[in-house]
């Protein structure tokens, strides 16, 4: 069978239904047990999913042959958020303390009604805070640069403080320089008792994310702003060393042949890489996500939503591409 006609094969059968759409999923969810080591999440699809879901927790769907009526996955969403710092300034490890004692002085400058004692230990503080400061820095550019830098941010904070002096809004809020909507994907988890009629040449969960989850999320994004897909990776598969080739460092004395024969060892992590390779995410570098405390062994992994489509097709030429070379070495 080509990709196509697997494709096809798989559309006629699998559906996506939300976990709470029957009462009788409650029960049949008992005999889930995941394809992969361990039974952590089919634990919780079997005691906690029904009542996350039901809270408004999360968001569970079920994978289902409707054909053979059994569940073949399943998985969640949450709403999430990406966020990027407050763009601070950028210091050295000798910079940072007399910085931070400058924004500290400048703070206390800034405040209103202060004794004759606090005024003359504040202009104490910004002078020591200065001499610190051109002790460990050569440059006057640069000793200026910071100066103007700790005013700036002396001010924000006194501003913010004097703002909101009389409320908790402090205490229960977190300043970040920008934030994107998107969405989180939980537990990506097939059912081991679940074997497909035809044989397939790619893995049945990249079906499952690009031709059911993928259209979900893009109904989604029609609703809602959402920039981002994200997932954490619980990566516990044992680590598959390979050797690759070093970097080439041309040397007076390098030698090309000798260069062909030096190879070193990579760890690959294998889900990790499924997710990059067949999934298209990438480890989060731009920007930061909030992870919660169970899944701090978790690999970060994130996706754009105005990508997927494209990612979508790329993948399927990709693996026809492969179906025909594989196809020409037989004949």
């Amino acid at each position: 069978m080509t990709i196509d006609e697997q494709k096809r094969y798989l559309f006629n059968r699998l559906e996506l239904e939300s976990l709470r759409f029957s009462e009788h999923n409650k029960e049949e969810i008992l005999a889930f047990e995941q394809a992969t080591s361990g039974s952590n999440i089919s634990n919780y699809l079997k005691n906690e999913a029904w009542r996350d879901d039901e809270a408004g927790d999360t968001k569970v769907y079920l994978v289902r042959d409707k054909v053979e009526n059994v569940i073949v996955s399943f998985f969640a969403l949450n709403c999430g958020i990406l966020y990027s710092d407050l763009e601070g300034v950028s210091l050295n490890e000798e910079e940072k303390e007399p910085f931070e004692r400058l924004v500290k002085a400048y703070q206390m400058n800034y405040r209103r009604n202060l004794s004759d004692i606090q005024q003359e230990q504040a202009d104490k503080e910004y002078v020591d805070a200065l001499n610190a400061l051109y002790t460990v820095i050569e440059s006057p550019d640069r000793v200026s640069y910071l100066i103007n830098q700790a005013e700036i941010k002396a001010a924000s904070k006194e501003t913010e403080r004097d703002l909101f002096l009389d409320t908790e809004e402090k205490e229960h809020t977190t300043n970040v320089h920008q934030t994107f909507p998107a969405i989180d994907i939980k537990f990506l988890c097939k059912n081991k008792r679940y074997i497909p009629k035809i044989s397939l040449d790619f893995r049945l969960g990249v079906y499952i994310f690009w031709e059911l989850i993928v259209p979900h999320l893009l109904k989604t994004a029609e609703l809602v702003g959402c920039k981002y897909i994200y997932l954490f990776a619980a990566d516990n598969t044992d680590r598959t060393v390979i050797k690759t080739k070093k970097p080439i460092m041309i040397t007076p004395d390098y030698d090309p042949y000798e260069d062909e024969k030096e190879e070193e060892p990579t760890v690959v992590l294998k889900l990790v890489e499924y997710y990059k390779n067949e999934l298209k995410f990438n480890y989060v570098t731009k920007y930061k996500v909030l992870k919660p405390r169970f899944e701090r062994t978790c690999f970060t992994l994130v996706q754009e939503v105005n990508k997927l489509e494209e990612n979508r097709r790329n993948i399927w030429i990709s693996h026809s591409s492969e179906d025909v070379e594989e196809k020409s070495k037989v004949d």
